[in-house]
């Protein structure tokens, strides 16, 4: 599970916090008024935890009156606005109908996960810094968010304290309300339908590409690389492919974006050690493919040598990793991972599946070219 334990202390919760707003420094000067706020939202926890500290400590907080749970679960459910409950670290203990259809999880999956982690990068420190605010009592406040995979404007969230039963303190209550413009469109993930139906038909237009691409070239790791563009040009913004043993594999190849933002970050990838990225590492030593949308591990990508997180600076939304195997599943001769950023979607299973298929190719030419090296899974 993401994001801090329940039972974490208030100083640990706040330190990570910190730690998100430190790192989200890189993010362009345009998304520093929200993070301002967080900051000051969060200067302003830390100084009543210090003031309630140096008080003397009166009787204990009696919890506000338990609302009978049956009937709080049916009007939650069924009202017509999407909304979340969480904890004070985000975590959601429950959301309704219509913030799963928003969102695209599962309540049974979402539960137990923070909400935090859904959002793009740039604003999951504000989130949790001012859900924390919220739970500690210090009123209600609104802020804008945006989710991967709506494209049309950032949505605002009210955050609400109430009293937890079981005294347990407060829960925070998060309503989502587009902001004023075009009605957001809710996702669709892998339904059936007349989009599911041209994915399908792009994916194996751009499997066809791939495979022709490799019988066109000489086996090599060049001939690998440019089949990694291919796949940045159809699945993400970013691929990187390394190549080689778990235990010495090289980057061999980063594609980004033909104009981004960050103008060193493509530099920044090529120099880093794939051993240093841990979930291209994972994959490698593992074989099995990973993909994550719920993530708030800052780390899943490593750093640049400043030690600024590469998720940061690349404002990555969702990952897929999938492992270049030869067809006996023996050997793992490289990982190739393709990242989505900004305002990008999930990646779909039907994806997930198009790019295993696509690195399993590529394994086939990495061995006949020694590519990949002797590594063995």
């Amino acid at each position: 599970m993401n994001g801090p334990p329940e039972g974490e202390s208030g100083h640990q919760a706040l330190v990570a916090r910190a730690r998100e707003l430190r790192a989200a420094r890189d993010h362009p000067p345009a998304e520093y008024p929200v993070l301002l706020d967080a900051a000051l939202a969060e200067l302003d926890h830390a100084i009543e935890a210090l003031r309630l500290a140096e008080e003397p400590q009166g009787p204990p907080r009696t919890p506000g009156t338990k609302a009978a749970p049956h009937p709080f679960k049916a009007i939650f459910d069924h009202l017509p606005w999407p909304v979340i409950l969480t904890d004070g670290q985000t975590v959601v203990r429950r959301l309704n109908q219509a913030a799963a259809e928003l969102t695209g999880l599962p309540p049974g999956y979402a539960a137990g996960r923070p909400l935090a982690a859904l959002l793009r990068p740039a604003d999951r420190a504000a989130l949790r810094a001012h859900a924390a605010a919220v739970a500690a009592g210090e009123g209600g406040r609104s802020l804008p968010v945006r989710l991967p995979g709506l494209p049309d404007g950032p949505l605002y969230a009210t955050l609400t304290g109430i009293d937890a039963p079981e005294g347990r303190g407060r829960d925070v209550l998060v309503v989502l309300a587009p902001a004023p413009g075009p009605r957001i469109a809710t996702r669709t993930g892998d339904r059936a339908g007349p989009a599911s139906v041209g994915r399908r038909a792009e994916l194996t237009g751009l499997l066809d590409r791939t495979a022709r691409a490799l019988l066109d070239r000489e086996p090599s790791a060049a001939a690998l690389g440019a089949v990694a563009g291919l796949l940045r040009d159809g699945l993400a913004d970013w691929a990187l492919l390394d190549l080689g043993p778990p235990d010495g594999p090289v980057r061999t190849a980063v594609h980004g974006p033909p104009a981004p933002d960050d103008a060193g970050l493509e530099k920044a990838f090529l120099r880093q050690d794939p051993r240093a990225c841990p979930v291209a590492a994972e994959v490698m030593v593992s074989g099995e493919a990973v993909v994550e949308q719920l993530t708030d591990d800052l780390d899943r990508l490593g750093a640049d040598e400043s030690g600024a997180p590469l998720m940061v600076r690349a404002d990555v939304t969702a990952l897929l990793s999938v492992a270049l195997t030869v067809p006996d599943g023996t050997m793992v001769l490289g990982a190739l991972t393709l990242l989505r950023s900004g305002t990008g979607p999930p990646f779909s299973l039907l994806e997930a599946g198009a790019a295993e298929i696509a690195a399993g190719h590529m394994a086939v030419v990495a061995r006949r070219s020694g590519a990949g090296g002797p590594g063995v899974r």
